[in-house]
């Protein structure tokens, strides 16, 4: 057992004691010292301070500021100070002034080892209590005291508080250079050689980083005992090289074995012919030439409504009784035009999520990319499909028809049947580049090719009911890629109303819909820019629109007394499907991946939506509780919306 350290207190003359240092520690800590109480260590006659020995530091911050640099240095400290042993001395606290810089505090301790590695011998010390200097020499140059139970019991009871880490006071420490230099090492942070087995460098004072405890959890490979023998330490190289080994055998004998493995090599297989540029020189857009035959490519992620499963039916949702028209934005958004604006809808609830005022007496909706078209009388307004925002209105100063837009997206025409005319509008930067008069024709239906420089517009008109056709009718072909001033305006009489364009995607041909006359006429480009009718192909009654199915180079076509959508190969100008219907089919569209056809049958105060499989023509009806008049499809055919426009409402089929 350590023997204990034991002071004396003198508190206003009388002194007390003896008492343990934890005794001191506590009368400190709860206040119950006043201010100037002084205390002795048993054994010596050196009154002083409390704070000033290292045992009794709390913190850092009790030592007080720093002192200023001392103005007179007193060469012979008082005798109690001058006899103390070196085993006191390294208890207690000093402030060290070397050159120009006061810091501390130190234990004595830390400056007996600075003194004797050669640091700290021309510097001032003095105690924290009283301010007195002294040459540092006087004090710690000299052999430490062989008081090891007092050193030992210092450093084992008695902790300071200097910057933020805690270390002992008291250690016994040799001097470097009595250390043989295999045992010595690099301090961290000076890089001065000491002693491996000190904690706090003599050099620049400072903690010695610990190396850290040894892990206590088992090795990843655990060692081998003393009587392993020489497979148990050499058994993964020889596992490793018998794996490559059995593999390259297993090869060899593959090889060896292999059928017909004496015979001469094969001749060479003669390479395929090369396809001739011209075979696929007429392929369409979106199609790839495999084989010598045009293949349509699919668009990814592009679907329609499987009429397999059960197709939901959401709604019907009623809408506003100014509503002209509605389309779907995705799959859980549509618009609709009003009087006020376009307002924004939820495609599963059906409730109003947004109005967009800026674009009042809206009518007509367009998808081009990712912004929507909203014509309007005498403008479009242009928003932005993802944040209904309005970007720009497109002022044309005449009342606004239809709309085509281009396969590419670049451009977007619109007819303008009061100015007899055509609008070329830009869609990257949203404004009309060119303005195309057709004489006194007020046209209607426009179609336009891929690429952008063969377009067609039409004179006709569907009657509203019990009304006659319109009398005559014409076709005009242009070049929407040119200015009106330099290119011929070609036109094609069509007696029977043509109500309905379609173009193929490389221009070479169109076909127009003539609803009074029942036919599909043909219309073939020559290179001169004419244009040439081709034998007409009969319909059913009353045809009113025609749609392009890429996949397989089809046109559906709807007819509205003959109550049929007929299916005919473009190619051959052949009919190749005659689907009826038990009332008018009212609108007609096709799903991104030409797969499937979504009619709108209304019927007396109800109806059917119609879901027609354009590979085996099947039919799958859904009804309805309302007449559906029109329908539209989400751009990746996911969605269809179908709107009633005698009933206001709609509904959504995923």
């Amino acid at each position: 057992m350590d023997e204990e350290i034991r002071f004396y207190i003198e508190r206003a003359g009388n002194v007390a004691g003896p008492v343990t240092d934890d005794e001191v520690r506590d009368a400190l800590r709860e206040g119950r010292l006043e201010p100037g109480t002084r205390v002795r260590l048993a054994g010596s006659d050196l009154w002083v301070s409390p704070r000033v020995f290292a045992t009794f530091a709390m913190s850092r911050a009790g030592a007080g500021p720093v002192p200023t640099a001392p103005t007179a240095i007193t060469e012979e400290p008082p005798p109690e100070l001058a006899h103390a042993g070196a085993a006191l001395l390294d208890l207690l606290l000093f402030w060290v002034h070397e050159g120009t810089h006061t810091f501390g505090p130190l234990t004595g301790e830390q400056l007996r080892v600075g003194q004797e590695s050669g640091r700290y011998r021309g510097s001032a010390v003095t105690l924290l209590e009283p301010l007195v200097w002294y040459p540092s020499a006087r004090l710690f140059n000299r052999a430490p005291a062989s008081s090891a139970p007092l050193a030992k019991r210092a450093s084992r009871s008695s902790t300071i508080y200097l910057g933020a880490a805690a270390e002992p006071v008291a250690r016994a420490i040799s001097v470097t250079s009595d250390v043989p230099v295999a045992l010595q090492a690099r301090c961290a942070v000076c890089l001065e050689r000491i002693p491996r087995s000190v904690d706090i460098c003599p050099e620049c004072g400072e903690a010695v980083a610990a190396a850290p405890p040894p892990s206590t959890g088992p090795a990843s490979i655990p060692d081998l005992g003393p009587d392993a023998g020489w497979f148990a330490t050499h058994w993964r190289p020889v596992v490793t090289l018998g794996a490559v080994a059995s593999l390259l055998s297993s090869g060899i004998a593959l090889r060896y074995l292999a059928p017909d493995r004496f015979l001469p090599p094969h001749a060479a297989v003669k390479p395929a012919a090369a396809v001739a540029p011209e075979a696929c020189s007429a392929c369409w857009n979106g199609e790839a030439c495999q084989q010598s035959h045009c293949v349509w490519q699919k668009p990814n992620n592009v679907g329609h409504v499987a009429p397999l499963a059960e197709p939901t039916v959401g709604g019907p949702f009623p809408l506003p009784k100014d509503v002209s028209d509605a389309i779907p934005l995705d799959a859980e958004r549509f618009a609709i035009s009003l009087l006020t604006g376009l307002q924004l809808h939820n495609a599963r609830t059906g409730g109003a999520l947004a109005l967009v005022t800026d674009a009042p007496q809206s009518r007509g909706l367009y998808r081009v990319g990712p912004v929507l078209y909203a014509t309007a009388p005498q403008r479009i307004f242009v928003i932005d499909a993802a944040t209904t925002r309005l970007l720009k209105t497109i002022e044309l100063g005449a009342q606004v028809g239809e709309l085509a837009v281009g396969a590419s997206g670049r451009r977007v025409l619109a007819s303008l049947p009061g100015a007899h005319a055509v609008a070329v509008i830009a869609t990257e930067y949203h404004a009309e580049i060119d303005r195309i008069q057709f004489g006194d024709d007020a046209v209607g239906p426009i179609g336009v090719d891929d690429t952008g420089k063969r377009a067609l517009t039409t004179t006709g008109t569907i009657p509203l009911a019990g009304l006659r056709e319109p009398a005559g009718g014409a076709a005009y072909a242009f070049d929407p890629s040119r200015l009106a001033s330099a290119q011929d305006r070609v036109r094609a009489a069509m007696v029977g109303n043509p109500v309905g364009v379609l173009m193929a995607p490389g221009g070479e041909a169109s076909w127009v819909v003539l609803r009074a006359e029942d036919a599909l006429v043909p219309l073939e480009w020559l290179p001169s820019g004419a244009l040439r009718q081709n034998g007409r192909i009969p319909t059913c009654r009353e045809p009113e629109q025609i749609e392009l199915v890429r996949r397989g180079r089809l046109g559906v076509l709807r007819c509205n007394e003959g109550r049929a959508v007929e299916v005919f190969d473009l190619q051959k100008g052949e009919l190749l499907q005659h689907i009826p219907f038990n009332g008018r089919v009212a609108d007609l569209a096709i799903s991104p991946d030409g797969e499937q056809a979504i009619v709108a049958l209304p019927a007396e105060g109800t109806g059917f939506i119609g879901l027609i499989d354009l590979t085996t023509f099947a039919v799958r009806m859904l009804p309805v509780t309302a007449e559906p008049t029109r329908v539209r499809i989400a751009p990746d055919g996911s969605m269809a919306l179908v709107l009633s426009d005698r009933a206001k409402v709609a509904w959504v089929l995923r």
